[in-house]
């Protein structure tokens, strides 16, 4: 039996939690009887689809300790079988498990969060990359700072992808969003994200301001407790601004399908899924030259300095008044979102646990 970190359920449905759900629906399918989901005794968040998934409550704790204590002791009475955690956390102290550490925000500027989550991530972030038997990754650019920052081997890393879910290939704009909103059609500019500094929405914002708000500029994101920021909250309220919050998948892909075009500023990606997105859904792309988001974007993208707000305003305009600059990197995106797959990523995934449980029987038959 394979078991799976599920705590994530408990959590909104956003970029890290849209790749651990991908990921272990095509497990699920893949191991059928032979995989459960565990989770703590807390109600599954409504933004997933659980019909079809064996998924299992233990324990007595709710909070960030359940992976500490509950779940590991558990494991412990199963005779400790191969646990898969997809959310950058897991067990410290568990050893017969694979963890999938997305970024290394927290060490690039931990300023951009919370004392508290600095705090607690900088405690089991190098235990758990020390104790797993593979560390799993989005990109490149994450393995080479997983490596810099935590000191392990890059034959411990295995980069395996996020992709853009099905859904956002249909183009569906038969949400009332719009009107809710008071948008037109291809009349206004988009960024998605959750309000965390690094996303670099008060640049944006402040690169906005050059054009004399000629059209809306709509913000969806979530705002979470770890990116409080009372500054940017503030310039949310200027006008011509919307900020929506977090908005389910419906909304979402009517609000990329409808976009004059899509902009993701961000100073720091372990990948950056967002672009995809609006790829998918034939919007046009400006995003940031750093990190991992050229590796991802390619040539489908207008890039930017994300530390020059000129920068972002001269790539704004740009396609504001470049009809044929944006037709070419939306036809270009459609061709680069065809690059990802969440049945590749998850395939890649199963032949990494194929030959950690092969190495276990391979030791339980030696000894």
């Amino acid at each position: 039996m394979i078991y799976i970190n599920g705590r994530f359920l408990t959590q909104r449905l956003t970029g890290v939690q849209r790749y651990a759900f991908e990921i272990t629906k095509r497990l699920t399918a893949h191991y059928q009887n032979n995989l459960c989901i565990l989770i703590p005794n807390v109600s599954i968040n409504h933004s997933y689809e659980t019909k079809n998934l064996p998924v299992k409550v233990i324990g007595k704790i709710t909070n960030t300790l359940w992976e500490q204590i509950d779940l590991p002791i558990y494991l412990q009475q199963k005779d400790k079988p191969l646990l898969i955690n997809l959310v950058n956390t897991a067990p410290c102290f568990y050893k017969n498990q694979i963890v999938c550490i997305m970024d290394m925000t927290i060490y690039v500027n931990p300023k951009w969060f919370s004392k508290y989550f600095v705090f607690y991530y900088k405690i089991i972030v190098p235990q758990i990359s020390k104790n797993s038997k593979k560390v799993i990754t989005i990109s490149e650019s994450s393995k080479k700072d997983i490596v810099q920052y935590l000191q392990i081997s890059a034959e411990k890393i295995e980069i395996i992808s996020p992709a853009v879910s099905d859904k956002f290939y249909k183009h569906n704009i038969g949400s009332n969003i719009l009107v809710k909103l008071n948008l037109n059609h291809n009349q206004y500019i988009l960024s998605v994200s959750s309000l965390d500094p690094r996303k670099n929405f008060k640049r944006l914002i402040e690169a906005y301001n050059f054009l004399h708000k000629e059209i809306p500029l709509v913000i969806v994101g979530s705002e979470g407790k770890v990116f409080a920021d009372e500054g940017l909250k503030i310039m949310l309220k200027e006008k011509n601004i919307i900020f929506t919050g977090y908005v389910n998948d419906d909304d979402l892909i009517t609000l990329y399908s409808s976009a004059k075009f899509f902009v993701y500023p961000s100073l720091y990606e372990g990948f950056g899924i967002p672009p995809l997105e609006a790829m998918a859904c034939g919007c046009a792309t400006i995003v940031s030259n750093t990190s991992s988001l050229p590796e991802v974007c390619d040539n489908a993208s207008l890039y930017v300095n994300p530390t020059d707000t000129q920068s972002i305003n001269i790539a704004i305009q740009q396609l504001l008044k470049n009809d044929d600059l944006r037709n070419q990197l939306i036809a270009r995106g459609k061709e680069q979102v065809k690059k990802f797959s969440w049945d590749i990523s998850a395939r890649k995934l199963i032949s990494v646990i194929e030959k950690q449980q092969q190495k276990r029987n391979d030791n339980s038959n030696s000894s």
